[in-house]
């Protein structure tokens, strides 16, 4: 799953067989490979809290307008986000045991995958990102000394949102019953409905402040299927050779541009490309048409979590 659905890395993960963020019961906790630290009355607290909240640098630049006052306005866009939790060991640890264990929590890998990191912070519920563990500093100055042992770590994500720990995943839009088709392709955007749309029709909320990029989930059986975005117009539209079988499945990777049938990339089945976000705050119209016949397994729904930025 890709950049700004939220998704990638999603599903349980280790040993717990749980998603990210569901170890967290409480405000000020921290959680990452499967180990929770802070809350309230916890042996270990996050004292100290930098680059969670607030927003990255922008990137991109103004050019100067030629021989007159001022600039043209450039497109910019969010830099990476760099995120540094320190921990205290708030018991007796004279013997370095609990500080030795975060340590060994915290190893760097060689991999370059980013790992899930969910923080709940002043916020309505956890949020996550996915970052690199990039560095991890023990303070050795006379607080140390005295048996006040701190820990430091640092992560950097590419992906600069904050997304809401729980993904969304919408209802499954089939296509209208008996022999009708739902949409007729093509059609003349903006669409204008009439009464009875909710069969043809999927309706996606965004409650967070930034794009989303949903990632479609198509089963079949479908024919040369084709996905919109109602207000718009934009549409993601496959050839009219292309068939979803029964029991296949078809992915779609807004924010990657992956797709994926069964696994296997089919890109070049995509001939229309005209790939669309979900905006902030909005609740958007998106339709699925198909040439082939109606069948009650067929359908299509959606997944992502709701971004912060």
């Amino acid at each position: 799953m890709g950049y700004g659905s939220g998704l990638y890395g999603a599903g349980t993960y280790g040993s717990s067989g749980l998603g990210p963020g569901a170890l967290i019961s409480r405000q000020y906790q921290v959680e990452f490979r499967e180990t929770v630290w802070g809350g309230e009355d916890a042996d270990v607290q996050m004292t100290d809290l930098v680059g969670w909240h607030g927003k990255p640098d922008l990137r991109g630049s103004n050019t100067d307008r030629p021989g007159r006052h001022g600039a043209v306005a450039g497109r910019k866009h969010a830099e990476t986000r760099t995120v540094e939790v320190e921990l205290t060991v708030t018991t007796d640890d004279n013997d370095m045991a609990i500080l030795q264990a975060i340590d060994d929590v915290c190893a760097y890998t060689e991999d370059p995958a980013e790992e899930p990191l969910v923080i709940w912070a002043k916020s309505a519920e956890p949020l996550l990102v996915h970052g690199r563990l990039e560095k991890v500093a023990i303070p050795s100055d006379y607080d140390w000394s005295i048996g006040h042992h701190r820990i430091r770590l640092q992560w950097v994500c590419t992906d600069p949102r904050r997304y809401a720990w729980q993904p969304y995943t919408s209802s499954v839009l089939g296509m209208p019953g008996g022999v009708t088709t739902g949409v007729v392709w093509p059609v003349v955007y903006p669409i204008t409905f009439g009464t009875g749309i909710s069969s043809g029709t999927l309706v996606l909320p965004n409650t967070g402040n930034a794009a989303a990029y949903p990632v479609f989930t198509l089963t079949g059986p479908l024919s040369a299927p084709a996905i919109a975005r109602a207000d718009t117009g934009q549409h993601l539209q496959f050839a009219s050779s292309f068939e979803i079988g029964d029991g296949q499945t078809l992915t779609i990777d807004t924010g990657t541009r992956a797709v994926l049938l069964d696994g296997v990339s089919r890109r070049d089945a995509l001939v229309v490309a005209d790939w669309f976000i979900l905006p902030r705050n909005s609740n958007t119209v998106i339709t699925l048409a198909s040439s082939g016949a109606y069948d009650p397994a067929a359908g299509l729904s959606a997944a992502y979590r709701f971004p912060a930025l």
